[in-house]
């Protein structure tokens, strides 16, 4: 009897050492398994970060190089999101307005300039996201020697999935010639009253 009990616990335990060797086999098998799960993901990790890097560089490069362009233009041209926050201003606007590229971004038209001035071009700006079209309206901006004033050209900027993400401005200074078609206006208006003279007395 007692040799057949030690035969049954001796097959037990074999039975114990195969079904634990199983099992282990089994875990074995899952952590080698999780493991190159885990290579694979880091593998991932690693060329998504290189693209997203790559991917920054090229908008850096993109914005330095649109902002190189914009700066050699003698137009004011800005960009402002759909809350009149500016986003972008090229070098004619800082020396103008006094006021660098770093310091104007997230402010709006009332941090810069005076309230009256600044509520007509944020009233423009809302004309033209609304109606989704570039549209020109001329603008008075103040400058050091006095307003001066412009011919604004303001465009959306839509994204990809068609919403309008900001506003695009182009201002060109017109008041000298303003000031031309005013003195033209008012030579030709004496030239009248000269003639008329003339006219009378003659009669």
């Amino acid at each position: 009897v007692e040799v057949l009990a030690r035969v049954k616990t001796h097959l037990g335990m074999q039975r114990l050492r195969k079904r634990l060797a199983r099992q282990n086999l089994s875990l074995q098998k899952e952590i080698e398994a999780r493991e190159r799960a885990e290579i694979k993901l880091l593998k991932l990790n690693a060329v998504l970060e290189t693209r997203v890097e790559e991917k920054i560089r090229e908008l850096r490069g993109s914005r330095e190089l649109l902002q190189s362009l914009i700066d050699h233009s003698s137009a004011v041209i800005y960009l402002k999101d759909t809350k009149g926050k500016y986003l972008l201003i090229n070098r004619r606007f800082e020396e103008l307005f006094h006021i660098d590229r770093d310091n104007i971004r997230g402010k709006t038209d009332y941090n810069v300039f005076p309230m009256d001035i600044a509520d007509a071009f944020q009233a423009f700006d809302r004309q033209v996201l609304e109606a989704g079209v570039p549209m020109t309206a001329e603008e008075i901006a103040p400058h050091d020697d006095g307003p001066h004033t412009y011919i604004s050209i303001k465009a959306p900027l839509f994204d990809e999935g068609g919403g309008v993400y900001a506003v695009c401005g182009i201002s060109t200074d017109i008041t000298d010639r303003k000031r031309t078609e005013e003195e033209v206006r008012r030579l030709n208006t004496k030239l009248k009253q000269k003639i008329a003279q003339l006219h009378d007395a003659q009669e």
